[in-house]
């Protein structure tokens, strides 16, 4: 069996990200405070990203997103004040 099947199967070159990574940066960025500058070069960029930068970027995404559920929000207000 040949060991290199996953660089043959990749022709050496990282994945492109997935149907589901891009919705859900798509769905993300509609929450996220960034400039509108940024969410545009997201955007233009989303269909070369690697699956790995898509990774990533979701992480980030996550990380800064304005909750829409009130009930969340308040939750994240109160544990920061008891910090």
């Amino acid at each position: 069996m040949n060991e290199d099947w996953f660089d043959e199967l990749t022709n050496g070159e990282p994945l492109l990200c997935t149907v589901m990574q891009m919705s859900m940066i798509e769905g993300l960025l509609r929450i996220s405070p960034i400039s509108e500058t940024k969410k545009g070069e997201i955007y233009r960029n989303l269909e070369h990203m690697s699956e790995l930068e898509a990774e990533e970027l979701i992480i980030e995404l996550r990380k800064d997103c304005i909750e829409t559920d009130v009930r969340k929000q308040w939750e994240q207000m109160f544990n920061q004040n008891k910090l």
